[in-house]
């Protein structure tokens, strides 16, 4: 009897041992379709700089945050340059709008990530990654 139980554990830890393998290998980044295509220069907080298209956070082409007790939600197409700085706990992203006008607002950088599509593939960053992102504006197709 105890040659049985001991044999039926020896299998079923062999098998699991055995389902191992072949776990993880390399994750392909999903890049949302967002509503329009924007295309942007990003540069993240090491100094590597990247063009990319489709650019997102999340699926939108907008970027929402807190203005003193107010949420502010300002879109792409109004949007320049924005940059990101971490001032104590919280991450402020500064706007430049496209008329000159400057506005700064706390962003949620919990999950919050920027999806993009490069050249030669996708991409994705954590917002607390990123230094700045200079948005070029709608890709227009001819």
């Amino acid at each position: 009897m105890k040659r049985l139980w001991l044999g039926s554990m020896l299998a079923v830890v062999s098998l699991c041992l055995l389902g191992m393998g072949g776990l993880g290998g390399p994750a392909k980044v999903h890049v949302p379709e967002p509503s329009q295509n924007y295309s942007a220069t990003i540069l993240d907080q090491s100094g590597v700089s990247s063009d990319v298209e489709m650019l997102s956070f999340s699926g939108f082409t907008a970027i929402s945050g807190k203005v003193g007790s107010g949420r502010v939600s300002v879109d792409f197409d109004q949007i320049d340059t924005i940059q990101f700085l971490k001032q104590d706990a919280d991450l402020i992203a500064r706007l430049v709008l496209n008329d000159g006008d400057t506005l700064s607002m706390t962003v949620d950088d919990n999950g919050l990530t920027c999806y993009a599509r490069l050249p030669y593939g996708g991409y994705k960053i954590s917002i607390e990654d990123i230094r700045s992102i200079d948005i070029k504006g709608p890709v227009t197709t001819q």
